[in-house]
């Protein structure tokens, strides 16, 4: 290689430039170890009826819920944060999972929404479920708040 090339004079001043803030020994920067923060969110189930009200007016859609959860250490304002953490780990971060439960064919639809990371990996997780059994049964703690 010709020692007046670009990459040979910028491997030359790498080289013998001092060292700013550290030694030679350094791998660089120190980076944080992977973090665990969920927002979740569960909508539903609908009000029990789609009749109207007394007074003519229609039923509100179900509110929104949400909460925090984070991990490692487990914490934030889900109430089940340990467990939830816990259902996290076990499924090496996969919100739903299968499962033998069997629950009742009553279609009263639960929305859920998960974002964040696990582990430092990206999370985006939506979904309907038919009930809240259902959707028990293939989240585990995740939404039980």
């Amino acid at each position: 290689m010709n020692p007046h090339t670009p990459a040979a004079l910028l491997a030359a001043l790498l080289l013998t430039a001092p060292m700013i803030g550290g030694s030679a020994s350094d791998a660089g920067p120190v980076l944080p170890a992977p973090t665990t923060a969920l927002r979740l969110t569960v909508t539903g189930p609908a009000p029990a009826t789609t009749a109207l009200s007394p007074d003519a007016a229609a039923v509100s859609a179900p509110a929104a819920r949400s909460v925090t959860l984070h991990c490692d250490p487990a914490a934030g304002d889900h109430p089940r944060a340990d467990v939830a953490c816990a259902d996290l780990d076990a499924s090496q971060g996969r919100v739903d999972r299968d499962s033998d439960t069997a629950c009742i064919l009553l279609y009263d639809p639960v929305e859920v929404r998960a974002e964040g990371f696990w582990h430092g990996r990206s999370v985006s997780f939506a979904r309907q479920y038919g009930n809240t059994c259902e959707l028990n049964a293939r989240t585990g703690a995740i939404f039980a708040f």
